[in-house]
């Protein structure tokens, strides 16, 4: 049950987060503004959880899990509420940046209970079901939101992200059990978290390998149409089979023992560090297209949970703040990725050419979790204990 509830609550708060891109055209021209500026709101977005998730993870430690999430989930219903209400671009960036900071914090605490609610052998099944929530957004909620909004005007979409934000709400009031946590560790100790090799490693590779699936996949849509020749109606289709991708690899995620991730984790990080350099001759076909985005998804999927709930087992008592600043690791990537691509075109390579730069990215990123690897079987190897000299 409470798997359920963080899912949905995920998917709520995944909607949130991309709905704006869909409808960014119809929030510049009703709020008098040029479409650049408008996607501010999007870059305001990712440097606020990026920044702040850490930050409000870090002083609202010694809070119980349970009333900060029900909290947390108050804050984003009052966010949505006043994004479709806002009526000039200044409120609009404030309701967003304050959406954002629910969002940061959210999936530090809802990673936490998903992992506390679980026994410890369901603790990767657990995280992969909140990731679900992300994927579910990708392929319902941010479609359905364009759709309305551009239908019925983007206040309408950020009313659905409300309704969606509401539900999530009760679930949490009325499902979500008190789990113990760890005591608050304070902020210094939290830090010293921070100089653990396996950790850094980890975040290390969330950034590499995320910013070479996000450097094509923020192109994708443009490359299916004019590199594969797709019709708009049907790239819409090839990205639903992105998102049921993505579905498929936090399953798999799921079915990892923690004790396991860092062994398993090349695996898919491999699968999407090919699939990424092959996907520029993939593109010239439409069968390929669709198998690339497909992999893309799955693989991606599969990597990212095993990363998160790898990285909250490493952490100890700084488990929250760890899965918040994982979190601002993607969001560095999803800052990365796009400015990647777009250097790419710059120097006159083409869009067939972005996945296969971005695939370098993430074959780096290879390479990190192959030493967290070895670092985490080496420290999982007991040191030898030298046997008494014969007398």
């Amino acid at each position: 049950m409470i798997a359920f509830i963080l899912m949905l609550s995920a998917f709520a708060v995944g909607t949130s987060e991309f709905i704006i891109v869909g409808v960014l055209p119809e929030v510049a021209a009703d709020l008098g503004v040029d479409v650049p500026t408008a996607g501010l709101l999007v870059t305001a977005y990712a440097v606020s959880v990026a920044v702040g998730g850490p930050v409000l993870t870090v002083f609202t430690g010694r809070i119980a899990r349970r009333t900060l999430l029900i909290s947390v989930m108050a804050l984003a219903f009052v966010a949505s509420v006043a994004s479709a209400l806002a009526d000039d671009y200044a409120l609009l960036m404030v309701a967003r940046m304050v959406a954002a900071l629910a969002q940061g914090l959210f999936f530090a605490v809802a990673s936490q209970i998903a992992i506390a609610a679980v026994p410890p052998e369901k603790q990767t099944a657990a995280i992969a079901k909140v990731v679900n929530g992300v994927a579910l957004s990708t392929i319902l909620g941010i479609p359905l939101g364009t759709l309305i909004g551009q239908n019925y005007g983007w206040r309408a979409s950020f009313v659905l992200v409300a309704a969606l934000t509401a539900i999530g709400f009760a679930g949490v009031v009325l499902g979500t059990p008190k789990v113990a946590h760890q005591p608050d560790p304070g902020v210094r100790a939290s830090l010293f978290a921070f100089g653990r090799r396996t950790v850094l490693l980890g975040l290390a590779t969330t950034v590499l390998s995320f910013t070479g699936l996000i450097t094509a996949f923020t192109y994708v849509a443009p490359a299916l149409r004019e590199v594969t020749g797709f019709e708009p109606g049907w790239v819409t289709g090839v990205l639903l089979v992105y998102g049921v991708g993505t579905l498929v690899g936090s399953t798999l995620a799921g079915k990892v023992p923690m004790h396991s991730i860092a062994r398993v984790l090349p695996i898919p990080l491999g699968v999407l560090g090919v699939m990424l350099l092959a996907h520029g001759p993939m593109l010239g076909s439409k069968v390929g297209a669709v198998v690339s985005v497909f992999v893309l998804g799955a693989s991606a999927f599969t990597a990212g949970p095993l990363v998160h709930t790898y990285l909250m087992g490493q952490a100890g008592s700084a488990a929250g703040l760890v899965a918040s600043v994982n979190i601002s690791a993607f969001n560095v990537a999803a800052a990365l990725g796009p400015v990647l691509g777009g250097a790419v075109l710059t120097g006159g390579l083409g869009l067939q050419w972005v996945g296969t730069v971005g695939g370098v990215s993430t074959v780096l990123g290879l390479a990190v979790a192959l030493v967290l690897g070895k670092v985490t079987a080496r420290l999982a190897t007991p040191t030898p204990v030298p046997l008494a000299a014969h007398v």
